[in-house]
């Protein structure tokens, strides 16, 4: 599958400048492009990549990039408003 989101376009929204980070990225970009594909299942991929799906991608990979870990000790955690789910919502596909 291709990456919904080009390393570039993550790098200017983390604000990440050089390249000790690129690997990192691009292994997060390629799992996130996946999960959010997955959600959006109604969405045909030979379609161009609409914004709300860029938007969810790097929505993803900003949280990863940062939480690195699988738990986090002394913090409060709350879901972002309008936040991955909501975004691929339109393109989902319900099973009958």
């Amino acid at each position: 599958m291709a990456d919904l989101i080009a390393l570039s376009e993550t790098k200017d929204y983390l604000r990440v400048d050089g390249t000790a980070d690129d690997a990192t990225l691009a292994t997060l970009i390629a799992a996130a492009s996946e999960a959010v594909a997955g959600l959006a299942n109604g969405w045909d991929p030979s379609d161009p990549v609409p914004e709300r799906l860029k938007l969810a991608t790097l929505m993803l990979v900003a949280d990863w990039f940062t939480n690195r870990e699988a738990v986090t000790v002394g913090t409060t955690a709350a879901p972002v408003p309008y936040g991955v789910q909501w975004l691929a919502h339109d393109y989902r596909k319900m099973a009958i």
